[in-house]
């Protein structure tokens, strides 16, 4: 549907530049400074349009192209970015696993000093009751 309309687009704007060349048939003098020639309005009014579209086809793409420069100094700096961010990531998780190594480490050393000072308890304990034992008994 839509390559449809532009069809009929394109058959309308050549029917007004048909109609707009006949009505504009008349000669024009241009002076040059050095030379005058005579050629048809529409000619000068062609011509001058299609200097016109190539001045903006040269900006536009001019414009384009310093785009896609940019987007691609962008895409760059992103990928280095995402790589320091993905190496910061791995160094942080390797420091994470480092410490929670440490923390079990600290934390099994704990355990055991808590295990020996309850065996000392209760050897404490036992001795204490042996000691009361035999004073009860003596």
């Amino acid at each position: 549907m839509k390559k449809q309309w532009n069809i009929v687009l394109l058959i309308a704007l050549i029917l007004l530049v048909v109609i707009f060349s006949v009505m504009n048939v008349d000669p024009v003098a241009i002076n040059f400074g050095f030379s005058t020639i005579q050629v048809p309005l529409v000619v000068v009014l062609i011509v001058t349009l299609l200097i016109g579209v190539l001045i903006a086809v040269i900006l536009s793409t001019t414009i384009i192209l310093q785009n896609k420069s940019e987007q691609k100094k962008l895409n760059r700096r992103l990928e280095e970015i995402e790589g320091k961010s993905r190496q910061e990531r791995e160094d942080l998780n390797a420091l994470h696993k480092k410490e929670i190594k440490s923390l079990k480490e600290e934390k099994e050393e704990a355990q055991t000093k808590i295990r020996e000072l309850e065996r000392r308890i209760q050897n404490m304990q036992t001795t204490n009751t042996t000691h009361d034992q035999n004073g009860k008994i003596n």
